[in-house]
């Protein structure tokens, strides 16, 4: 499956080769700038997720590890907060960020006949902490960036059984969901050029990667003897979760006490 989030990096490579070909025709950005600046972002994120069915209990051939991939792409915004410093000729800068909102995304390929099983994940919030370094090219300047992320995100997977009425409802014994906040890492990479005295606007982009999360079903009443885990033995169905997320966004910076 192609994921969304290798778009959004090849879109934001793309750029900076269009805006390397311009230094030649363009004149310094003032990039020796140094001190606090605060700013707001907005821009489109895309969210990917591998499950895997550790105990093979999803779609009709119950394999053991096979895994499901699924993605989705939305609307972020959020606020950003930083300070530029130099070490001898070179230009650092520390910086924290976060994007509040929900990001959901949601696929049925566990059981492409039946459709009762029901992956999910939401990207309730995130936030960065990074240093990078930034170098002129130009008019614009190019800067890298990376460090570690945290985020609040929800995972489930909800099997339906037929009840006594007939009618479909959530089966607890094979399904689970849990809300948790993950610690990853964050890597990005973007230009930006001065749009007024006080004022820069950059185009960036993120990529963070949050690792394997691992989960169970409630198994409430015992009844999966069989079904997952060793023959004979009542055990709850086990899940893992890699989730992923990709930013690309356009940024207004402005320096304080200017």
């Amino acid at each position: 499956m192609a994921r969304k989030s290798w778009v959004l990096a090849i879109a934001l490579v793309t750029l900076m080769a269009v805006a390397g070909t311009t230094q030649a025709q363009v004149g310094p950005t003032g990039s020796g700038q140094a001190g606090t600046y605060v700013g707001a972002f907005g821009g489109l994120g895309a969210v990917d997720v591998r499950m895997t069915d550790t105990d093979g209990f999803s779609g009709s051939e119950g394999v053991p590890g096979r895994t499901y991939e699924y993605d989705d792409t939305g609307l972020a915004a959020g606020v950003v907060a930083g300070r530029y410093f130099h070490l001898g000729r070179v230009q650092f800068r520390f910086e924290a960020d976060g994007a509040f909102g929900g990001l959901p995304t949601a696929s049925r390929q566990m059981d492409p006949i039946g459709l009762d099983e029901t992956a999910a994940t939401e990207l309730h919030w995130v936030g960065t902490a990074r240093i990078g370094v930034r170098k002129s090219l130009g008019r614009f300047d190019v800067f890298f960036t990376g460090g570690p992320s945290v985020a609040g995100i929800s995972n489930s997977f909800t099997d339906l059984d037929p009840g006594t009425d007939g009618r479909e409802r959530v089966d607890p014994d094979d399904s689970f969901e849990d809300r948790l906040t993950r610690l990853g890492w964050v890597a990005g990479t973007g230009i930006e050029t001065p749009v007024a005295s006080a004022w820069t606007l950059r185009f960036e982009g993120l990529y963070m990667d949050f690792g394997e999360t691992d989960h169970q079903a409630e198994n409430r009443a015992g009844v999966n003897t069989g079904v997952c885990g060793p023959r004979g033995l009542p055990s709850p169905c086990r899940y893992g979760v890699d989730q992923r997320f990709a930013l690309l966004r356009l940024t207004l910076v402005r320096s304080l006490g200017q």
